[in-house]
């Protein structure tokens, strides 16, 4: 029997696993789409264990491992802000999509939202990023912004914020 679980990340171990399936995952969606090095800088920017240490311990951000069968395949990451839950991550390994896998993480996401009263969830999403896209325009989320972010040495990321009310 296949069965899809929803862990969160509490451990330093289970950060570094988080860290090694950003590096990965990343570099599968986005070195197609995006200058590479634009992936990098994402990655040692947002993606380090520090980093997601310091996001859980003091920006209000949970992650959780995506498991399939008891295999890490993929990660959430969340941020409570006032009056939305923003859906900072939500990641699957390649070889692992089609699985049902996001579309659990998504329900959960919703779940989590209801359990905190927050009436809005919130995501920014690559515009190249078509499969995403439409995931979530298929789900009900609204595109309410386009938005081009920098690295520092100029690339850039165009990305659309999205919305839905739960």
């Amino acid at each position: 029997m296949q069965m899809i679980t929803i862990k969160e990340v509490t451990t330093i171990d289970e950060i570094q696993i988080i860290k090694k399936l950003a590096h990965e995952i990343f570099h599968e969606i986005y070195t197609p789409i995006v200058n590479p090095d634009y992936v990098d800088y994402f990655i040692q920017k947002y993606q380090t264990a520090d980093t997601i240490q310091t996001q859980i311990k003091k920006e209000h951000f949970r992650y959780f491992l995506l498991q399939f069968n008891d295999q890490n395949t993929g990660y959430l990451g969340v941020q409570l802000v006032k009056e939305k839950l923003i859906l900072s991550k939500l990641y699957v390994l390649q070889s692992f999509r089609g699985l049902k896998i996001g579309k659990l993480a998504l329900e959960y996401v919703y779940q989590l939202a209801s359990a905190h009263r927050i009436p809005t969830i919130e995501l920014m999403v690559n515009q190249q990023n078509k499969n995403s896209l439409a995931i979530y325009l298929k789900n009900g989320f609204q595109i309410i912004d386009s938005i081009v972010t920098f690295s520092p040495n100029g690339d850039s990321s165009e990305e659309y914020k999205m919305q839905k009310s739960i």
